[in-house]
């Protein structure tokens, strides 16, 4: 009997305890139109679940809610943000009802960030050097551009990635030396960057920067604002990676006010899809946080990603004829492996402290200290008064025989390139070559390494003045330290590699004519830039029934100069010690208008003006030498930008479409290579000041749900960017101080105005269907068309010297065939999708499958540039050396996929 009552108890207790578990359930609606809405996102803060979606008639539901107060948050896209707190003491159920919620088209709730895979691994010679920064989020436009155009090298209004702002609590994480964020220094960490705190896309007003014409990206690393729980995964692509795998682990807000959050991950292949290349990243994050009060909170932040990768080559199209699509010249057989002399090595990792002050209910103020040290580094092959070793060196080629008249040699060589003899780097004999020399090197494996040291303060004051008058000032300091050097990587079995330039006669540090360098040692060039930032950023948004604006406003300084540890023997006077320093003053202005005609149709008109100090790389543009500059072409850009927009948002169909122009006016460009013109044959950099450039076009996108479970989107980019005026060109050259010159030559103009930037296809279309079934699975199918891809043209064949000195006759029409810039064919792809996910009680396991140009189209040039060799009208109408020097592109990656299976609990 005691038994018995023992157990009617326990399972009283039992029952007790399961009818404590509450559910909570309510509708969300839009508050203007009092209409559902569908695909929301609703969480509830402080329990483990994951989030829900509002389905078709707006309703949610969380069950088996445990007692306690958590905070109920719903956002989605153009939704102002919404939050409750909710008490949970025993209620066998809470209906909350209509959950009503304010339409803001500006306020697009983010998804991630994407990068094409093959862009985190890409330097000036990968496979993907023109792939750009994409942005995603449910926004149509935004979420195509990302997913669908963006994977084939689709930039959003063509815009550089340096105009893209990327910031972790508040710190810019962009580079000093180019303007643009290095995205692998958090690579591998999705479940960190799954879902930006903040996300703008181009004009759009930002709450924590004035921001560039390419947007704002704001991480907030609080574990308490990430998914709280644990969530494994493991993906399998044939991209520049073979496999994935990522653990996260996250405690929440526990009772005792502290948040611990850790992740990591490794991508590796032992060779990508192009020959040769191998991946190997790591990541980790981890996050502290401690909830002192209602009012602060501290949150310690430390990230990196120690990555080693090898490279591919930009390829001519008599290389891709002979080798494929794949191919790379970078790599030779040494002891059966494969080993490629190009390998890039990056580890920055980051070290943060963040306060969160919650002063009242409408006033925040956020405070980071950060610092961030690490090295960048990527090897090359090296000689010593020996002949060009690589593959791909124009000698080397086939069509150097054509152009010789030596038909039988043309034959052989094309031989040894089908069967890899010659279409490789030959190892062994670099080795040999030493060993026959039995001193220095002749052949040798070079690092150029960055060195960055960055500390930055930054702190952002939020308030509310009133109901209808939010205000935003920020204020940024950064102090950059970057140390720029060349380091002996590989001897290849010689001993030492020499302190002198065998080709232009000098020593490259006479302060030290003797110095010979070893594995480890500093060689050639080393240097430092010494850099201070500081900016302060005020706006203001004002909110009406008909009308909200913002407007924002910036000043910054910049001052930075350069201090050469060499003392060159070609440049003695302007390479050892302090350069003169540059500092720039600069403003902006930016605003937002939003109409709002009703519940569903809005109108939204953004315009900015500022201005931008050039960087240290375009200051100095060979730095590594010198700090002789363009001393009058050194000025700040000023940039001019708007778009207007149309918005619709109804409840089964959203759409929007744009029209955006930019003007940026006095840029500086450079560039490297070899020029064989009417002068002679010189190694130069090349330098345009003045440059202007012009973007316009459109933007349309629409999202429409047929049915409950199919949705079609549609989007199309149309646009047009241009050089817009004729800008000042320079040379600079060791040849030229040899000659008993000058540093660099003035070449005039630059006859460039009305050419097409190279910025990757400057059109795209997408159309696509997608069925999701409520048994949790779904598939999905999209067309993609690619249009308007343009090679970036050589400089230096539109100025005068050009045709100066030529044994040809020269004719308008004849000029302007030989000048004509080469569009590349216009191509489609098409993807597929598909996926399921389960349910297991808390456990959630999800798998995915996306297969990219499932057609397997190899024919799609992403981007290239013509090469600098066809310096003059004569060498650019010889049809041999057409082929020789034609210019150097990059070719899509094929069919792809990335499959992907996660747990979560």
């Amino acid at each position: 009997m005691n038994k018995l009552l023992l157990s009617i108890s326990l399972f009283a207790a039992v029952v007790g305890v399961a009818q404590a578990q509450t559910k909570i359930s309510g509708i969300a609606k839009n508050s203007a139109t009092n209409e559902e809405v569908y695909n929301l996102t609703v969480r509830l803060d402080g329990m483990s679940s994951d989030a829900v979606l509002t389905d078709r008639i707006g309703y949610f539901q969380f069950v088996d809610v445990p007692d306690g107060t958590y905070k109920l948050q719903v956002f989605g896209v153009g939704f102002d943000p919404y939050e409750k707190t909710i008490s949970v003491a025993g209620q066998k159920e809470i209906e909350l009802g209509e959950v009503l919620l304010t339409y803001n088209p500006n306020n697009i709730d983010v998804g991630l960030i994407t990068l094409n895979d093959d862009e985190l691994s890409s330097d000036e010679s990968s496979t993907s050097s023109s792939a750009g920064l994409l942005q995603s989020s449910r926004d149509v436009f935004a979420r195509v551009a990302a997913f669908e155009l963006g994977s084939y090298w689709f930039k959003p209004r063509g815009y550089d990635n340096k105009y893209n702002d990327v910031h972790f609590n508040g710190i810019r994480m962009n580079k000093i030396d180019n303007g643009r964020a290095t995205f692998n220094n958090w690579g591998g960490l999705n479940d960190v960057t799954r879902r930006p705190d903040e996300l703008t896309y181009a004009l759009e007003p930002s709450t924590y920067a004035f921001g560039d014409i390419g947007g704002v990206t704001n991480f907030d690393t609080r574990p308490s604002t990430m998914r709280k729980g644990v969530s494994l995964s493991y993906s399998a692509t044939n991209r520049s990676y073979r496999n994935r795998v990522m653990a996260t682990y996250n405690t929440g807000l526990m009772d005792n006010g502290w948040a611990i959050m850790f992740s990591g991950s490794r991508r590796w292949a032992e060779e990508g899809l192009v020959e040769g290349t191998f991946h190997d990243s790591w990541g980790y994050f981890l996050g502290v946080e401690k909830r002192i009060n209602k009012n602060h909170t501290l949150n310690f932040t430390t990230f990196g990603a120690p990555n080693r990768r090898s490279t591919g080559s930009a390829n001519t199209q008599e290389m891709v004829d002979m080798k494929g699509i794949y191919y790379n010249s970078f790599w030779g057989w040494q002891d059966g492996e494969k080993r490629n002399e190009r390998v890039r090595e990056t580890y920055e990792p980051v070290y943060q402290l963040s306060h969160h002050w919650n002063i009242n209910e409408k006033s925040k103020l956020l405070t980071t200290v950060s610092y961030q040290t690490g090295r960048e580094q990527g090897s090359r092959l090296d000689w010593y008064n020996a002949p060009n070793a690589t593959p791909n060196y124009y000698r080397n080629l086939p069509s150097w025989y054509l152009y010789n008249n030596d038909q039988e040699g043309y034959e052989r060589q094309r031989e040894n390139w089908i069967n890899g003899s010659a279409s490789q780097l030959n190892w062994n004999s670099l080795y040999q070559a030493n060993l026959n020399v039995n001193k220095h090197s002749v052949y040798y494996l070079t690092n150029d390494v960055n060195e960055d040291k960055t500390a930055s303060f930054y702190t952002n004051f939020k308030t509310e003045l009133t109901d209808k008058i939010d205000i935003v000032v920020a204020a940024t300091y950064q102090n950059v330290k970057s140390e720029l050097f060349r380091e002996v990587e590989d001897l290849l079995g010689g001993n030492y590699v020499l302190n002198y330039d065998d080709f232009n006669k000098y020593y490259f540090d006479e302060n030290n004519k003797d110095y010979v360098a070893r594995v480890g040692d500093r060689h050639e060039y080393n240097y430092e830039i010494n850099r201070n930032y500081a900016d302060l950023y005020f706006q203001s948004k004002i909110k009406g029934s008909f009308l909200d604006l913002t407007v924002g406003m910036r000043t910054s300084y910049t001052d930075f100069y350069r201090d050469g540890k060499f003392l060159n023997g070609l440049y003695r006077e302007n390479s050892f010690g302090k350069s003169k320093t540059y500092d720039f003053l600069n403003f902006g202005v930016k605003s937002n208008f939003l109409f709002k005609l009703d519940g569903r149709n809005f109108i939204s008109l953004n315009g900015q003006y500022s201005t931008e100090a050039p960087t240290a790389d375009e200051v100095f543009p060979n730095a590594r030498l010198h700090d002789i500059t363009v001393e009058e072409g050194i000025v700040n850009a000023k940039i001019l930008a708007t778009d207007l927009s149309y918005v619709y948002r109804g409840p089964r169909v959203k759409a929007r479409a744009t029209g955006f122009y930019t003007k940026i006016e006095d840029e500086i460009e450079k560039g490297f290579g070899y020029i064989d013109g009417g002068e002679g044959q010189y190694f130069v950099a090349e330098v345009m000041t003045g440059v202007d450039k012009q973007y316009l076009g459109g933007e349309v996108a629409i999202e429409a749900q047929i049915t409950p479970t199919i949705k079609v989107t549609g989007a199309a980019a149309l646009g047009q960017y241009t050089y817009t005026n004729n800008p000042n060109y320079y040379l600079f050259s060791d040849d030229f101080m040899v000659d008993g010159g000058e540093a660099f030559k003035n070449y005039g103009t630059a006859y460039l105005k009305d050419y097409k930037l190279q910025t990757g296809p400057q059109s795209g279309y997408s159309l696509g269907v997608e069925y999701r079934d409520p048994k949790f699975w779904w598939v999905g199918v999209s067309g993609n068309y690619l249009t308007n891809n343009y090679l970036d043209v050589a400089p230096y064949r539109r100025t005068t010297n050009f045709i100066a000195n030529t044994q040809s006759t020269v004719t308008e029409e004849s000029l302007r065939e030989v000048l004509k810039q080469e569009r590349v064919s216009d191509e489609f792809m098409l993807n597929l999708n598909v996926g399921k996910t389960f349910r297991f009680g808390q456990y959630y396991l999800g798998t995915s499958l996306t297969v990219n140009n499932l057609l397997d189209n190899k024919n799609y040039v992403t981007g290239g540039f013509e090469q600098l060799r066809l310096g003059n009208y004569d060498n650019a109408i010889n049809q041999h050396q057409q082929t020789l020097f034609g210019p150097r592109m990059f070719y899509g990656a094929g069919r792809t996929f990335f499959f992907n299976v996660y747990l979560r609990f």
